[in-house]
């Protein structure tokens, strides 16, 4: 059988995907690289942006059954002023190893066909043609065929060099890291964000009341200090004495250190040779404004709702490549656009510290509003 889409990933993007376009009756096969449940690098934090759509995916319920729900938050600067802050609304905190496996089970209650441990080498064709998406699985090179292509492959792929894909403008490089702790009870209901040079970490909760360890660093610092994560997290508390402190009274977890790299925080064109990007492959938001998962969730359904309308015939198959570019700049380009505004407030904390003496809690707050804005 040829389907009507391959899904690239099945992160929350490609599962959300999946799942709007199964439920249309359309059928859908998800080729996911990785085998789930699996632990990745990430924030782990859901904004209240996410509900809506959390809700048409119909999880809602099962995603704060489990979930930590997180209403206020602090920033800790180095030089020891802290701000403090509650969400508009309340956010969830909830792994990766959980959220992934839960949406990816969703898109296939719903229709969605799905082969993990495949991994994509090509994609070939174009809308009006179909295209042939290349993948090895199982040791086996295979070959699968479909009216659309819907790219979900995260950050940065092999793909993305053989369709030679690249960023807008001139983005400096990160790396980033993740680090599970043990259930503490003095992080309820809260995220706290510390600045340090070079970059920024946060702690929260997640299911289970265990704490989730989240950062970057610029590559530059990066390469001035000693290997491994810890060297890392060290001058991040050497930095802020509010972290060192919190990070005492943790015990580390079964997991440990994750890490990924490089991330550039920039958008990339959201349609390439007639593939719907979406997710990370679309562009990485900074992890500080705790969008991008949200935004991935809010990326997948709005590709997949404009391709059900070329699938549909309302509008010509060829056209929906520019339909939906147009509406993902209209969603997102602003919210890159200040979320680059605000990166330089976390990573100048000489900057970000006379904002804070002047504005304090206000300043945060606008920050929240305009990364959470859904056009």
């Amino acid at each position: 059988m040829t389907p009507d889409a391959v899904v690239v990933g099945a992160g929350p993007a490609g599962s959300a995907a999946a799942a709007v376009l199964s439920r249309a009756g359309r059928s859908v096969l998800i080729l996911e690289k990785d085998r789930f449940p699996r632990p990745k690098v990430c924030g782990e934090f859901l904004s209240a942006s996410a509900l809506p759509d959390l809700d048409l995916l119909g999880v809602r319920g099962r995603v704060e059954e489990i979930a930590e729900r997180i209403e206020q938050g602090f920033v800790h600067l180095p030089g020891g002023r802290s701000l403090r802050f509650a969400l508009p609304r309340p956010a969830l905190g909830i792994s990766r190893l959980r959220l992934d496996a839960m949406l990816a089970s969703r898109a296939e209650e719903l229709g969605a066909r799905s082969s993990f441990g495949a991994r994509v080498t090509a994609v070939d064709g174009a809308p009006d043609t179909g295209f042939r998406v290349r993948f090895v699985s199982g040791g086996r090179e295979e070959i699968a065929t479909a009216r659309a292509v819907i790219g979900a492959w995260g950050r940065w792929d092999s793909l993305d060099r053989t369709l030679h894909r690249g960023f807008l403008g001139a983005p400096a490089r990160y790396l980033g890291w993740s680090r599970d702790a043990e259930p503490d009870r003095g992080l309820e209901g809260q995220v706290r964000l510390y600045a340090f040079p070079g970059g920024y970490c946060g702690l929260s909760r997640v299911e289970g009341g265990a704490v989730n360890l989240a950062g970057v660093i610029s590559e530059r610092r990066r390469g001035r200090l000693a290997p491994g994560w810890e060297a890392v997290v060290a001058h991040a508390r050497a930095a802020n004495r509010r972290l060192d402190s919190d990070l005492a009274a943790l015990r580390a977890g079964p997991i440990g250190f994750l890490g990924t790299g490089p991330v550039f925080f920039t958008a990339k064109p959201p349609v390439e040779n007639g593939i719907l990007m979406v997710g990370d492959a679309a562009g990485v938001i900074d992890p500080f404004s705790g969008e991008g998962q949200a935004a991935a969730l809010s990326s997948g359904i709005l590709a997949a709702q404009t391709l059900e309308r070329g699938l549909s015939g309302e509008v010509p198959l060829a056209a929906v490549g520019k339909l939906y570019a147009d509406g993902w700049r209209r969603r997102f380009r602003q919210r890159f656009g200040w979320s680059s505004a605000f990166r330089r407030l976390m990573l100048h904390p000489s900057v970000g510290g006379t904002a804070g003496r002047w504005m304090g809690e206000s300043v945060v707050r606008f920050a929240i509003s305009r990364l959470s804005s859904r056009a």
